[in-house]
């Protein structure tokens, strides 16, 4: 069987035609999909080089979440220092509650009167040589005082009134020694010893027996009533300090109770920032568990380097949190422009891709109608045959 024999001109038609028709099937394929690179037979270069940006592109959103959830949790830290440093400065309202109470402080005044002739020779008239009263300020361990041979009441006040052990720490007097004069016999006085900031007071004979034989009380001397109701609330806000700071974490991390957590920045991972929590409770911020009138100093001191602690620790959380905020805010940015990259490579230009197909469709009308004039000749042929 011969093959069917097409002329010069019908065949040429014929290639127009199938050509016109490959190329409107390729615009119909970009038009339905979108990309003017569906596979690497298309356009290896662009299709590798958009593919290698789309993964990068996905591996840095993949980070993004990780950044995201860093950043709520240094945000959770933030407001838990705001709700510590709440708290540490209710706990400076009580000390200064505390330390503004009045108190009526230690003192005794001697019930045996002082003549000129006891107050001239302490040894001969009262004591013995070498006889020691033990001074206690707040409960701290005594002081003694010893009396000298042929000591004056004066030389005693004045060993009182300078003993090292007897002074606060910018070495003003705890404990005042003086005389008091006696209102029912004139020329005579008691000896009268007391504290100078409300603290209490006990005397106790160690040698012989000066303070009997000065007439003096002894026990604990003045208090302060209304502390100890500072003292409760200090106590109770401590304890809810601590059980404050297990409550400040955030997906399992919390940095107020000393955990660290690094964070990824970028997909290779050779950039990272590194967190580091510190211990924020009591024991943490170096204030005292309790309080008491003695230690009521110390505990209004510790107090104020809490919260120089916390403003600290508020201002590194906060560059933290700046810091990975702007890497946030730059990999979003560049996912973007990745994603650009690899659009401006693969995807189809629509309103090209449609002129294109119009274009095709007329030329397909018109390869028709050419190979419908082609073949009239052969069309002659056949009517010589009618």
């Amino acid at each position: 069987m011969t093959g069917v024999t097409l002329t010069a001109a019908m065949r040429a038609n014929l290639a127009s035609l199938q050509g016109t028709a490959m190329l409107m099937g390729n615009t119909q394929l970009r038009l339905s999909t979108g990309l003017k690179v569906n596979s690497a037979l298309d356009n290896p270069t662009s299709f590798f080089a958009a593919q290698g940006l789309n993964n990068r592109a996905s591996d840095l959103s993949a980070l993004l979440d990780g950044m995201a959830q860093s950043i709520q949790g240094l945000k959770a830290t933030s407001q838990g220092i705001d709700g510590l440093t709440a708290l540490v400065n209710q706990a400076k309202a009580i000390t200064q509650t505390a330390q503004a109470q009045p108190a009526t402080g230690g003192s005794t005044t001697g019930t045996v009167s002082l003549t000129p002739l006891t107050m001239s020779n302490l040894t001969t008239a009262l004591v013995s040589a070498g006889d020691q009263i033990g001074i206690s300020v707040n409960g701290a361990a005594a002081v003694n005082i010893t009396i000298a041979a042929n000591d004056t009441i004066t030389t005693f006040i004045n060993n009182i009134n300078g003993a090292v052990g007897l002074q606060n720490a910018d070495s003003s007097q705890q404990v005042k020694a003086e005389l008091v004069a006696d209102p029912a016999t004139a020329g005579n006085y008691f000896l009268k010893l007391s504290t100078t900031g409300g603290q209490t007071l006990t005397l106790t004979n160690v040698t012989g027996t000066p303070r009997t034989a000065f007439g003096l009380a002894s026990g604990v001397l003045g208090s302060s009533a209304d502390i100890s109701t500072q003292i409760t609330q200090y106590a109770t806000l401590m304890t809810q300090i601590n059980q404050f700071i297990t409550d400040t974490g955030y997906k399992g991390t919390n940095y107020l109770n000393g955990d660290s957590k690094t964070i990824q920045l970028n997909e290779g991972n050779t950039s990272s920032l590194t967190i580091t929590g510190t211990r924020r409770d009591v024991a943490g911020l170096g204030m005292s568990a309790a309080m008491t009138l003695a230690t009521l100093s110390t505990v209004a001191s510790n107090i104020g380097a809490a919260q120089t602690t916390l403003r600290n620790d508020a201002s590194n959380y906060g560059n933290n949190l700046a810091v990975l905020q702007a890497r946030s805010d730059f990999t979003t940015n560049l996912v973007g422009s990745l994603k650009d990259g690899a659009n401006q490579l693969i995807v189809a230009d629509k309103n090209e891709e449609g002129a294109n197909m119009l274009a095709l469709q007329t030329a397909q009308q018109l390869g028709i109608q050419a190979l419908s004039l082609a073949s009239q000749a052969n069309q002659s042929v056949l009517r010589l045959f009618a």
